[in-house]
């Protein structure tokens, strides 16, 4: 029996058999590991603040017959934040989804690793609005992921001073908004330059500086719909979880 001592945030934790869970944590040096943490779900358990969802611990695993099994766990930040607020841990939901999608190599997962811890604290100590925080995330994992857009000017080299921009999701960068570049476009979503600005930012941006910038509430909307659309459709994949939130709020509403 092989075992292994690792730090990490849990992505996922699901019942196994009656009383376990089946956890997935992500890591910076190891990629993602699964392990069963038997008796997790038992009342009073020892592993039980550990494996949640969204929290950073570390671990120790013993590894047998090619299945890793938690021995010890030690909780070393809870982001208590997220479970104040069903709208914040939705939104934290979100990123997790999204990295358990992205890291699909260990070398991917060591890059996300630290983006994610950093947007799970500022979620939780609500540092900046939290749909601005998604909208960065899921811009920098398609940047990591190799999906890196072409924020330059359009290539007919006439849009440095224009104010609008037309984002093409057929061919991941941007063009003017004369009809005759619109025409190459494709599918596309018009932008403002403000808009542009902060995807270059949060493209070039690393570690901590990922959510150090501030839009209007217009220019949030832009950004959360053009990240949102780019990520479904590179990934072929329909995250809905925040949708939840409008449906909650639609329900309330009556």
């Amino acid at each position: 029996m092989t075992s292994l001592k690792v730090r990490g945030l849990v992505l996922s934790a699901k019942p196994h058999k009656e009383q376990d869970r089946f956890i997935r944590i992500l890591t910076s040096a190891n990629g993602i590991i699964s392990a069963c943490a038997p008796g997790a779900g038992k009342l009073g358990s020892r592993h039980a603040i550990s494996v949640q969802p969204g929290t950073l611990s570390d671990f120790a695993l013993n590894c047998s017959r090619g299945y890793y099994y938690l021995s010890e766990s030690e909780l070393v930040e809870s982001f208590r934040g997220l479970y104040e607020d069903i709208e914040v841990l939705t939104f934290a939901a979100h990123l997790l989804e999204i990295a358990s999608d992205v890291c699909v190599t260990a070398d991917v997962a060591s890059s996300v690793y630290p983006y994610l811890v950093r947007a799970l604290f500022a979620l939780s100590e609500k540092l900046k609005p939290s749909a601005l925080i998604v909208s960065a995330f899921e811009w920098k994992m398609m940047d990591l992921c190799g999906y890196t857009a072409d924020l330059d000017s359009c290539t007919c080299g006439r849009s440095d001073l224009d104010e609008q921009f037309a984002f093409s999701f057929d061919h991941c960068r941007l063009y003017c908004i004369r009809p005759v570049c619109l025409g190459a476009a494709g599918n596309y979503q018009v932008i403002s330059k403000s808009a542009v600005n902060a995807l270059r930012y949060i493209q070039t941006s690393a570690g901590t500086n990922l959510f150090s910038f501030n839009v209007s509430d217009v220019v949030l909307l832009e950004i959360s719909d053009l990240t949102r659309r780019f990520l479904c459709e590179r990934f072929e994949k329909k995250y809905c979880k925040i949708d939840l939130l409008n449906d909650v709020g639609d329900l309330t509403s009556y």
